[in-house]
């Protein structure tokens, strides 16, 4: 997955919207009083040192954990800013990858091996499709090919919260697309705790 590009000309909304859009995480901006910033105020106008840069670009990757990127962004920008949860409700693990936050979206349409890869990459744990046999279906059908309920959607798109669990994740695809899934651990040798939520895949 790339980066994301951050530039001191930025306003704090787009920086924001990016984010949220990018990593699924949102993401709150604060001043030297500790208040949120202004939606329409430039990066460069909020920073909290005078010695960082005011206008550089600045590239965030995805691997940093959520302290890194905090970090990070305060030795380049002078601002302290802090990632939330999806809703808003909590601050984000620190120890957890800023991609963990990603919602994956999946289209009946897609091959297999794309949503295989996308998963992988997205939540960093491994994903086994089978057809009516209990069989691996082969990477290049698409994923309405397989399905194994009639009446399941063919080619409808969802999009996969990271805050599902494994055993909801694999109930969804089943009941949205007829598809059986298993989520394995990331280096694929064994079944995945069910009860763990996706980006857990992304702690190792």
């Amino acid at each position: 997955m790339e980066g994301l590009k951050v530039d001191g000309r930025m306003k704090v909304k787009t920086l924001k919207a990016d984010f949220k859009k990018t990593f699924g995480y949102a993401l709150r901006v604060y001043n030297t009083q500790n208040h949120f910033v202004d939606d329409e105020d430039l990066l460069s106008a909020v920073r909290q040192d005078a010695d960082a840069s005011k206008s550089g670009e600045f590239s965030i990757d995805p691997e940093w954990t959520v302290d890194e990127f905090e970090k990070n962004f305060k030795e380049n920008f002078g601002i302290k800013v802090q990632v939330y949860t999806q809703d808003e409700s909590g601050l984000a693990d620190n120890n957890l990858k800023i991609i963990s936050g990603k919602s994956l979206k999946v289209d009946g349409r897609m091959k297999v091996k794309t949503v295989r890869e996308n998963f992988k990459e997205t939540y960093g744990f491994c994903l086994r499709v089978y057809n009516t046999q209990n069989h691996f279906v082969d990477d290049d059908d698409l994923i309405c090919a397989v399905r194994q309920d009639d009446n399941a959607d063919r080619s409808g798109e969802i999009s996969i919260n990271p805050e599902w669990t494994i055993d909801e994740f694999e109930k969804k695809i089943m009941e949205i697309y007829g598809v059986k899934v298993q989520v394995y651990t990331p280096d694929d040798t064994k079944l995945a705790d069910n009860n763990i939520k996706l980006f857990w895949g992304n702690k190792a």
